[in-house]
């Protein structure tokens, strides 16, 4: 056997691993997933008022982790996990500087920039989802 067809039997080999373990872990999360309630958790005019990230918690509330997870691919706890590793650097990032200051919490931030990436869409459509005006969206999203 020459080297090239012993080196793409290799890779064929770790791709076909990777598959593998990428298919076990999904089923594995569809099995923490069922045993998660899928209600609607509070009333949407609670969150409202006094949420410290009214983006996410409304939706949260309207259906649980099965709508976090049909907007970003990501359930309540691991979003929870991202933003207990990136809370820090958010929260300082949105208090320095002068002038305005957006009105989106940074964890409704981090929230619309892992549906964004989930979605692929364009601007206007993620603006308008998010009750924003596009300008303003693309701006703090980068």
């Amino acid at each position: 056997m020459s080297k090239q067809t012993a080196s793409s039997s290799t890779s064929s080999a770790k791709v076909s691993h990777a598959l593998k373990v990428l298919a076990q872990l999904r089923e594995k999360r569809e099995e923490e997933m069922a045993g998660l309630p899928t209600d609607a958790i509070h009333d949407e005019s609670d969150v409202e008022n006094d949420s410290l990230s009214p983006i996410f918690d409304r939706f949260y509330a309207n259906g649980g982790s099965q709508t976090l997870i049909e907007m970003s691919n990501f359930n309540f706890n691991e979003i929870e996990r991202l933003w207990h590793r990136c809370c820090t650097v958010l929260t300082q990032s949105f208090m320095l500087g002068r002038g305005k200051k957006t009105d989106v919490a940074p964890k409704d931030l981090l929230f619309i920039v892992l549906c964004v990436l989930k979605a692929a869409t364009n601007w206007d459509l993620m603006g308008e989802i998010f009750k924003k005006k596009d300008v303003h969206f693309s701006n703090w999203t980068f």
